[in-house]
């Protein structure tokens, strides 16, 4: 079995991986599975996502110094303490990344792997903020995309699907959620779903490993 390893890394030091390592088998169809935590036989690539823990609305704000196109929640009251290594360090791995992943805009980076385009979009809520990845393939139309979504949200977010993006659905049970696989055809149409459906990022208590933004102190 040839796998190969991938990470996007935003940070240094006190590092969560933000997401499950996520599966891409480019050659078992055009958008294969992602995100899943079992390995078929043959070659696919390992992608894994870490973003920093400690002082994350300070590196955020320095991203979005580095990028302003991103997208930051109005009225957030920094209450965390740096140091000028710590700031040094975000801004050096910011850098270290973008040798390999392309910076588009808005939180968008890109990566071309052989026919393939693998996006990482970064997501920002008003007290959360994680990475999720889109996956698209010279001359086909759309992103393919995964979406965990709680089951009493299926139906819901079945009748907001359009029959475009549905065309390839596949639906995957798993022992909390189940996971949509489907195609977008921007980026800002999987930033909303991803806000209002994902199961990690909507139900806030159910993920503690995922970075939150504080709430600004009153």
């Amino acid at each position: 079995m040839k796998i190969k390893r991938v990470e996007f890394r935003l940070g240094k030091r006190h590092l969560a991986l933000e997401v499950p390592p996520f599966f891409i088998d480019f050659k078992k169809r055009n958008f294969s599975s992602m995100m899943t935590r079992r390995i078929s036989r043959g070659e696919g690539t390992l992608f894994y996502v870490y973003l920093t823990r400690k002082n994350q609305l300070s590196k955020l704000l320095i991203l979005k110094a580095m990028h302003p196109g991103i997208f930051m929640p109005p009225k957030l009251t920094i209450n965390e303490s740096f140091t000028r290594d710590e700031i040094n360090d975000f801004i050096k791995s910011v850098k270290e990344l973008e040798r390999e992943w392309e910076y588009q805009d808005h939180g968008l980076w890109k990566r071309r792997i052989d026919n393939f385009y693998v996006y990482m979009v970064l997501v920002i809520g008003d007290d959360r903020w994680t990475v999720r990845a889109m996956v698209s393939k010279e001359g086909i139309p759309g992103y393919g995309v995964e979406l965990p979504v709680d089951p009493q949200l299926s139906e819901k977010l079945m009748e907001e699907l359009t029959s475009e993006e549905a065309y390839d659905l596949e639906i995957h049970e798993h022992v909390e959620n189940r996971h949509f696989h489907f195609t977008v055809y921007n980026v800002e149409r999987f930033i909303d779903l991803v806000k209002r459906y994902d199961y990690y990022f909507a139900r806030k208590e159910i993920w503690e490993q995922s970075v939150r933004i504080e709430n600004p102190l009153c």
